[in-house]
């Protein structure tokens, strides 16, 4: 399986290293992204879904980690340290998308300095795969240490949904 990178938006980090297997083709960000279908059965039952990846980008000691909440089958970006719940992206917001995919999640953002990041989180596998793209380069895949996986847990008591 393809390693699978997700680029982070703020402070956000994600998991694993198998990416889900192809399907029809889907788009975010306006541009044309490679088809993904969960590997296993996808649970997108609520919870909490954690992603740390160790030694990302290759930089040894460096973990991205990434966490999202499943919330009436819908994804959202969740904050540990306020315990909220909220949306990636505003209505309208061009070159950011967070959505479900074929079981897998799918996190596209592009910062204000033209560097796209893209993560896709298998939810039967609970694989994660990242990627990364430069102003004026090709997409390229965001290495991570062999054998990371994502956790599911609960939902986090007293969480707060923005």
């Amino acid at each position: 399986m393809m390693a699978i990178t997700i680029a982070a938006t703020t402070a956000l980090a994600a998991c694993g290293a198998a990416e889900p297997g192809e399907a029809a083709s889907g788009e975010a960000s306006g541009d044309s992204l490679p088809a993904v279908t969960s590997a296993a059965p996808a649970d997108v039952s609520d919870g909490l879904i954690t992603c740390a990846m160790p030694d990302y980008d290759g930089k040894t000691g460096l973990t991205t980690t990434e966490r999202f909440i499943l919330i009436d089958g819908q994804p959202k970006r969740y904050s540990d340290f306020q315990n909220q719940a909220f949306d990636l992206c505003q209505a309208g917001q061009e070159n950011c998308a967070l959505k479900i995919e074929n079981g897998v999640i799918r996190m596209d953002w592009t910062s204000a300095n033209g560097t796209r990041s893209r993560y896709d989180v298998d939810l039967g596998t609970l694989d994660i795969a990242a990627y990364r793209t430069d102003p004026g380069t090709a997409e390229r895949s965001v290495a991570f240490k062999d054998g990371a996986k994502c956790v599911r847990e609960p939902l986090p008591e007293g969480l707060e949904i923005m």
